[in-house]
């Protein structure tokens, strides 16, 4: 299963973030993880919507936040069928690892 998480860096030390303006996206698949940067980040409008749409590109099927995403994100996961989890304590992307 590949899974994203929205972090604040390039590092399996990295805070886990709110999800449209997220710098990197953690992809977690088959036990590799590589971090690519989300293009929604720094976007003037729409980031939830460009990062949603980034991840649907990139064959996600979870993600795994701390916060929910944007109402408008949270529609685009949802009708591409992505599972999203919340995990409200989650800080870092170790925790997951």
């Amino acid at each position: 299963m590949k899974i994203a998480i929205p972090v604040s860096e390039a590092s399996k030390e990295a805070k886990v973030v709110e999800f449209g303006r997220a710098p990197f996206f953690a992809i977690i698949n088959k036990g590799n993880v590589n971090f690519v940067k989300n293009p929604g980040s720094e976007a003037t409008g729409g980031a939830g919507v460009k990062a949603a749409q980034f991840i649907i590109n990139e064959g996600v099927e979870k993600v795994i936040l701390k916060k929910p995403a944007g109402p408008h994100a949270s529609s685009a996961l949802q009708q591409a069928g992505i599972t999203v989890k919340v995990i409200n304590e989650l800080k870092t992307l170790n925790e997951l690892l």
